[in-house]
């Protein structure tokens, strides 16, 4: 197994972060080509859908992508693990960790476990994308 690390800070609470990363209809808002189905609780499936501009399935590798797991850990304003045990994405498990590093400012790390070092790879570019719009919507949109 090889893994992805990622931090990022973002200035806002550890609250505002949570509500960004595990609110369906504030996700909708900065992750546009992504839907998320899940009942936000441990032990609940959870299933991710990436769109293409078309609003077709998104194809990447001749894989269709969509994620389909179990969320392991749910504790509110403090991480969120998700395992994939299909593997079909070539995503084994990821998780969001949220510190609080003042009462406007969060230390948001994400890992991410996979199969092979080429998908880990891969998976870079858009995670850090993915990270840097989070950023930009709860900056955005949160009131001091």
């Amino acid at each position: 197994m090889v893994s992805n690390k990622f931090e990022i800070e973002i200035n806002a609470s550890a609250a505002q972060v949570w509500q960004a990363l595990t609110n369906t209809t504030v996700l909708d808002k900065w992750m546009k080509n992504v839907k998320v189905e899940t009942a936000w609780k441990a032990g609940a499936a959870i299933t991710y859908t990436c769109y293409d501009e078309n609003g077709d399935v998104f194809v990447w590798n001749g894989q269709k992508m969509v994620w389909d797991g179990i969320i392991k850990v749910f504790e509110e304003n403090k991480e969120f693990t998700c395992s994939y045990p299909d593997k079909s994405t070539g995503l084994v498990e990821e998780s969001y960790i949220l510190e609080t590093l003042s009462a406007h400012k969060t230390k948001l790390l994400q890992l991410q476990v996979f199969e092979q070092q080429e998908v880990a790879d891969a998976y870079q570019e858009g995670t850090l994308e993915m990270l840097n719009l989070l950023k930009a919507y709860v900056e955005a949109h949160h009131h001091v």
